[in-house]
Parts: structure tokens; C-alpha cells; sequence
């Protein structure tokens, strides 16, 4: 197996460089066509195949060869991944496909969502640019019982947040899949939070409506396996008419955190932005499985 790099795919993040066990991802000196740093092999030969880098890569710039030809899962519409540097929705992308593939489903999957977020698959997939996608997908799945169907949801700003809790907080019989992002926080110039966040899983396990809720993360390959088994857990209780089930998954903005700077953000503005998540956010939510359905 061989690996492929686009360097002009590549937004620079650097969420790859530590993913490989032998250390061989490098950034390179040159800028590619997005004006940055892009990453490069620095012993090809030494490469393993293990394939984490491309898991990590969040713009779809990272991919494997068997017989001069693609391995990474077709359902992954890699020219829609999110373009900005080390988005994490395009982990989520991965992690989903993953779960739907594991699972054979791709003809009975159907996604309603925001255009804003960008998960996109091919596979049917209904974009909308309002909020009328979440009350169009429960009429659908009531409509087309045998359709497994996935709401994304984004808690992205502190209205949406609430209108998510409102909507989760309502549901009672309906049998569908939910992935909601929070990846709304924002931080002032001295590094303390000034806004996102939201305690919706632990409401909803209260409630005891939901057949399953879980957090996941994408900051890592190990967090990005996790993450796939829970979407398959909730399609699969789906798939048996089981309540609706929730997947929340905690990811930063670096764009936003930098206060939305009009430009690409180099690998080296990004890493303080990583850390300050990881010390500040993460412990407040950790991966965790908070109803599990029984099958």
C-alpha cells in the first residue's frame, strides 16, 4: 500500500504530524497554492500503511494506494470536505462513512441537514439553508419508516444551541439518529472563555427519552475510532425502531478561537489554539457514554 499526499489539497493544520508512530510527516518549506506550508514524507520507504495520518486529515488531502488505486471509503465526497485549516468536520465525515459502511446501510441512509454543515457523503443527503431540514427529516422517517435517517445538527452559536436543546428536549417516540456539534466556544485575549458549551446530553439522560447518548471527540485517531463505533451503535438501534439516539461531538474552531482571522492560519497559530482546547475544554467534556442501548 502506498501513501498519496496533495499538496495543494493540504490546508497546513498539522493535525497529521502526530498521528504517525515513526515520525515521518514533516511540514514543508515551501507554500503550496493556498499560500501554506504543506506536509510532506520525509522517508517514504519507512511508511507502514497504517493509515492514521489519513484519518487525521481533515481537508482529504492524505490517501492510500493498493494496485494504483484508491482504498479510502467511497462514500466520502472529498472535494465538499470543509476547507478550513484542520476543520474537524472533515474527521466526522470519516467517522460516519466509516459507520455506515461497517454496517452496509449506504442505500437506506438519508441525511437532513444545514449547508453550514459540512458533512457531506454520497449518499442521499438533503441540504437546507434554514432549520426547516430538522422538522423535514422526522416527517421523512415517519413517511419512510425503513429509511435510516441522520439530523446534523450544529450548536455552533449560542441561538442554535438553545434551539437544539429545545428540539432534543421534545422528542419522545421518533426513531432517529442525531449528531450534534458543539464546537461553539470562544475565548477573549487573555485565554478565558466567553461563550459555548452546553449540558443537552446530561438533560437528555435525565429525561430518559433517548434510546443512547454519547460524546465523542476527533482530536485523535484513537477518539476518531470511538466515534465511529458510537454513530454505529445509534444506526443500529435504529435500524431495530429504537428511540432516538444522540451523538454529540466536542471539536474546536480554530477560526473562531483566533478571533475569525480573513486568511489561512499557519500549523504554528493553530498549536496554541490545540492546547488551549485541550486544557480548557476537554475536561469539562470528556468522551463518554452516558445511556447505553441495549440492543
Amino acid at each position: 500500500m502506498e501513501q498519496r499526499l496533495n499538496k495543494d489539497q493540504c490546508t497546513g493544520c498539522g493535525n497529521c504530524l502526530t498521528a504517525c508512530p515513526l515520525d515521518l510527516l514533516r511540514l514543508s518549506a515551501q507554500h503550496n497554492r493556498r499560500g501554506v506550508c504543506f506536509v510532506e514524507n520525509v522517508d517514504p520507504q519507512r511508511c507502514i500503511a497504517c493509515r492514521r495520518c489519513e484519518l487525521m486529515c481533515t481537508a482529504g488531502a492524505i490517501d492510500f494506494l493498493e494496485n494504483n488505486q484508491p482504498v479510502s471509503n467511497t462514500l466520502i465526497d472529498k472535494q465538499a470536505i470543509p476547507p478550513h485549516a484542520g476543520c474537524y468536520l472533515g474527521s466526522l465525515t470519516k467517522a460516519l462513512a466509516d459507520a455506515i459502511e461497517q454496517l452496509g446501510v449506504r442505500e437506506q441512509v438519508v441525511i437532513f441537514k444545514k449547508k453550514a454543515a459540512d458533512v457531506n457523503l454520497n449518499c442521499e443527503l438533503h441540504d437546507y439553508a434554514d432549520e426547516q431540514f430538522y422538522q423535514d427529516g422526522l416527517a421523512y422517517k415517519r413517511a419512510h419508516p425503513e429509511k435510516l435517517v441522520i439530523l446534523i445538527c450544529s450548536s455552533s452559536k449560542a441561538p442554535s444551541t438553545a434551539l437544539n436543546q429545545q428540539r432534543f428536549n421534545a422528542l419522545r417516540d421518533e426513531s432517529v439518529t442525531i449528531i450534534n456539534t458543539l464546537n461553539w466556544f470562544e475565548r477573549d485575549e487573555a485565554g478565558q472563555l466567553i461563550g459555548g458549551g452546553s449540558r443537552m446530553l446530561e438533560q437528555l439522560r435525565d429525561l430518559g427519552y433517548a434510546s443512547y447518548l454519547a460524546r465523542g471527540s476527533v482530536r485523535s485517531p484513537e477518539a476518531i475510532g470511538r466515534l465511529t463505533q458510537s454513530l454505529r451503535k445509534a444506526l443500529m438501534l435504529q435500524r431495530q425502531n429504537r428511540p432516538f439516539a444522540v451523538v454529540e461531538i466536542v471539536f474546536p474552531c480554530f477560526y473562531r478561537l483566533a478571533g475569525r482571522p480573513q486568511r489561512w492560519m499557519s500549523a504554528q497559530e493553530i498549536e496554541p489554539l490545540r492546547q488551549w482546547f485541550a486544557s480548557k475544554i476537554e475536561p469539562e467534556y470528556p468522551e463518554e457514554i452516558l445511556k447505553e442501548g441495549k440492543e
